[in-house]
């Protein structure tokens, strides 16, 4: 599951996302938001059997196209 999520990270348009923490399970972002700590406890609080994949949004500067 874990390089379905990683595919669906790949793939997704994350431009509202940009300088966030990300976890997705099941192939869906399920908590994004400011501290990577928060975001892991909002995913195991709504998916606590599942491992999220957990990664940050480079800011657009970081980017390369």
């Amino acid at each position: 599951m874990e390089s379905e999520n990683y595919n669906y990270f790949m793939k997704v348009n994350l431009e509202d996302y940009i300088g966030k923490w990300l976890a997705i399970s099941n192939k869906k972002i399920v908590a994004s938001g400011d501290s990577f700590k928060d975001v892991y406890a909002e995913a195991k609080k709504a998916y606590p059997f599942e491992r999220p994949f957990l990664t940050k949004v480079p800011e657009k500067d970081t980017m390369i196209l």
